[in-house]
């Protein structure tokens, strides 16, 4: 007998665990980072319920929009290289996908990386790199020493406003924002990007939340001047992923935990925060703690029965826990597969099922399945 050499696949794959009676139930929308353009979409039982392919591998992620279309941030592979890992986290390409996945609209960029949503508007919302002047690359701290991009630069991160037409229509730069003082790269990033930005969304009122996972920090920015509303440290994140406004103005945010300060054994969290003063409101993390883990990528998403949907998105593990948190939903991303040679990240070598994050949908929000 042949023993199956994934560790994850050899696990178990699929639908592991299902509560009916205290699941939410709905829909399940995933893309294995590894893809070649592929996203899925199962139901609650984990059959395989559609599926969108695109010529082009993810970016990141997908999400379903307000219309039921998709939109699919995806990676331009034709793009420039700036540093070894951004061959691996950027982006790109901006589609709207109808369910027969044709191409309903497109924008591209060639400096996104990461994270990128639709806007109340209809307009984009994109992280991407400029390169610092020498001045302000000066400023930047902690880090790797040495480890700065060809030539010495150090790209400072920008969120955008973008129509689809492509024309930038607001800007926000950290480094005009933000005091490198305060805001410090952990000693185990690379110097090549400062602060390295993965989360862009918008809150109720317009103001727009962002992430900077390498300095463990996310802030709120008046879309009116630029400046910071509130501040979420190091002193509460540790390489943190998908911070996001809830109804009631908290924030749900997925705490990655790889150098978290107070503890010597990582573990990842899901933190509901006061954001005004980072005071947590609900938390889950496993019992033992370092049962739950995911170095990077990652996500968490409140339900309307109060149940919460994780992605642990490094190992392709996603979940749904209750208020309480019992998990009442389970289930692994079948899909494996490498990004092969040159992605310049140990972590980012061998056949994985790793998924940046993941959604559930009821059904009402996908009429046409």
């Amino acid at each position: 007998m042949t023993v199956e050499q994934n560790t994850l696949r050899r696990r178990g794959v699929g639908l592991i665990a299902y509560d009916p009676e205290r699941s939410h139930g709905g829909y399940t929308l995933y893309t294995p980072i590894t893809s070649a353009g592929e996203i899925h979409l199962v139901d609650i039982e984990g059959r395989p319920a559609h599926t969108w392919t695109s010529p082009h591998p993810p970016g990141r992620q997908a999400q379903i929009l307000p219309n039921g279309n998709l939109f699919y941030a995806a990676k331009d592979t034709s793009g420039p290289t700036l540093f070894p890992i951004w061959d691996v986290y950027h982006g790109g390409i901006f589609q709207e996908l109808a369910p027969d996945s044709t191409v309903l609209r497109e924008a591209r960029h060639p400096f996104h990386h990461h994270d990128a949503t639709v806007l109340r508007n209809g307009n984009l919302l994109i992280a991407v790199v400029e390169p610092l002047d020498p001045a302000d690359a000066a400023r930047i701290r902690g880090g790797i020493p040495g480890s700065e991009a060809p030539g010495g630069v150090i790209y400072g991160d920008v969120v955008y406003e973008l129509t689809w037409d492509g024309e930038v229509v607001w800007r926000w730069a950290a480094i005009e924002h933000l005091d490198p003082r305060e805001v410090v790269l952990n000693r185990h990033f690379a110097r090549n990007h400062w602060p390295m930005a993965n989360t862009v969304n918008e809150r109720a009122d317009g103001s727009v939340v962002v992430g900077f996972r390498s300095a463990s920090t996310t802030v709120s920015i008046d879309r009116t001047d630029g400046s910071v509303q509130w501040l979420i440290g190091p002193d509460v994140l540790a390489q943190q992923h998908h911070p996001h406004e809830l109804p009631g103005g908290t924030v749900l945010v997925f705490d990655n935990g790889t150098y978290r300060d107070t503890t010597s054994v990582p573990y990842s969290r899901v933190l509901e925060l006061d954001p005004r003063t980072g005071e947590e409101v609900w938390s889950y993390e496993d019992n033992p703690p370092q049962n739950f883990y995911s170095p990077y990528m990652s996500s968490a998403q409140r339900l309307p029965n109060g149940n919460t949907f994780i992605a642990e998105g490094s190992f392709g593990r996603l979940f749904e826990v209750t208020p309480g948190g019992e998990v009442v939903w389970e289930f692994v991303v079948p899909q494996f597969r490498s990004f092969g040679d040159g992605v310049g990240l140990e972590s980012s070598a061998g056949a994985q099922n790793s998924v940046f994050r993941a959604y559930r949908y009821a059904a009402h929000e996908i009429p046409w399945l």
